[in-house]
């Protein structure tokens, strides 16, 4: 079964609004204010504003990552609902179906939405590829470095669709495993290595090496995903930039879980004893009163950035990849390396999976509440879910693991 054209034609319709207007998000420094308005559609192919253009599919992403790697973290074990609101309720207990408009049609002003968000940065990231190619070094300053730029974020944008949705289609076609997600997300980030290289871009080699280590774990492609891992600059890290321009430049984990307070980080998750795992008693009820609400310190505002890729997350995917092909005494060297600069005394692992449940758990704290992570190994792993009822709401949890594919998109309405 195939998405409609009608369907394809409205995220097509959603990116081109978005790229009219290129409203500045996440690049107000380029013309230093922070609401340029709107430029006329006749000018979208004026090569003067390539910049311009790179920033509104980062802007897109970046709206797209706040609200996956939010309702990710609040659908995983990090989180319990702490309110009786439809649909934000529902975000937290696993009762987001395909008939949720607020989960397929939402946007970036509201509350996870991601499968329309999504689809947004990846088209512009494929539309910006085309107008880039079609001009020239000459008309355009930096070009292939812009080139890397949107494929990158592109890559990404397929990555997470690949990483967290049951299934995918893209521009009218049909739906397919999310593994042809993962594969597209591979080529945009070879391409988009190739002109990192090429551009001397030493920011996107870095990101994207992350990219391509965490895809290629994703695909089971254990040497090649080590391979890319260990390349990563040491202490590199990358955010997606949040702001206070507007609601959809927000961090929407805090604004949702901590200002409104609509989810208490859950128990398992309070008592870790681990600095890498950030949170705190906020002394104060959550949304429903009667329920105490814990939070993350990691984020501390509407404007905290949140973490994309970094050496930390290499570090992992390197040792688990290692694991993986029976290099134990490897992988978990890696591991204790890590938490030795933090002060953690050393794992042991005697088997193969004895040093892959290390990992997980390594990765469970060492990236908690933030990038779909723990969604991923739920998944990727087949972790026991959470059954039985909210303790906080008593409502009973539901069934949905993986994100489904809309209904929108499978009835074109």
């Amino acid at each position: 079964m195939s998405i409609p054209n009608r369907s394809a034609l409205r995220y097509r319709g959603w990116a081109m609004s978005l790229a009219a207007a290129l409203l500045l998000v996440g690049c107000h420094d380029i013309l230093n204010v922070q609401y340029p308005g709107q430029i006329p559609s006749s000018q979208i192919n004026d090569p003067t504003l390539a910049p311009v253009l790179v920033n509104s599919v980062i802007g897109d992403f970046e709206c797209a990552y706040s609200n996956y790697m939010s309702g990710s973290s609040v659908h995983s074990d990090e989180y319990e609902t702490a309110n009786s609101n439809v649909p934000l309720a529902n975000w937290g207990e696993r009762t987001i179906t395909a008939d949720e408009n607020d989960y397929s049609i939402g946007t970036c002003e509201g509350n996870f939405g991601m499968n329309l968000t999504l689809h947004t940065a990846r088209f512009q990231a494929e539309d910006a590829t085309k107008k880039l190619t079609a001009w020239t070094d000459a008309q355009v300053a930096n070009r292939t470095s812009l080139l890397a730029q949107v494929k990158m974020y592109g890559a990404y944008a397929y990555l997470l669709f690949g990483e967290g949705m049951c299934q995918v289609a893209f521009d009218g076609g049909p739906v397919q495993a999310p593994t042809a997600a993962l594969a597209l997300a591979e080529t945009r980030f070879s391409e988009g290595l190739a002109l990192a290289q090429q551009a001397g871009n030493t920011d996107m080699l870095n990101m994207g090496r992350v990219g391509m280590a965490r895809t290629k774990l994703d695909l089971k492609k254990w040497s090649e995903a080590a391979q890319f891992a260990s390349q990563v600059d040491a202490s590199y890290s990358k955010n997606a930039d949040r702001g206070l321009e507007s609601s959809r430049r927000w961090n929407k984990l805090w604004r949702l879980a901590q200002q409104v307070g609509a989810y208490t980080v859950a128990t398992a998750y309070r008592n870790m004893n681990d600095p890498r795992v950030m949170v705190a008693d906020a002394q104060r009820g959550a949304f429903n009163s009667e329920v105490r609400l814990w939070i993350t310190t990691k984020y501390t505002s509407l404007s905290s950035p949140m973490r994309l890729a970094s050496s930390i997350e290499a570090n992992l995917i390197q040792a688990e990849a290692l694991a993986q092909q029976g290099q134990v005494t490897q992988a978990m060297a890696l591991i204790n390396a890590r938490r030795a600069q933090v002060g953690l005394a050393p794992l042991s692992a005697t088997t193969q999976q004895d040093a892959i449940n290390n990992i997980i758990d390594e990765r469970r704290k060492e990236l908690s509440f933030e990038g779909g992570h723990r969604l991923n190994d739920l998944l990727r792993y087949k972790i026991p879910w959470k059954i039985g009822s909210n303790p906080f709401t008593n409502r009973n949890y539901g069934t949905t693991t993986c994100w489904p594919h809309p209904t929108l998109e499978t009835n074109g309405v």
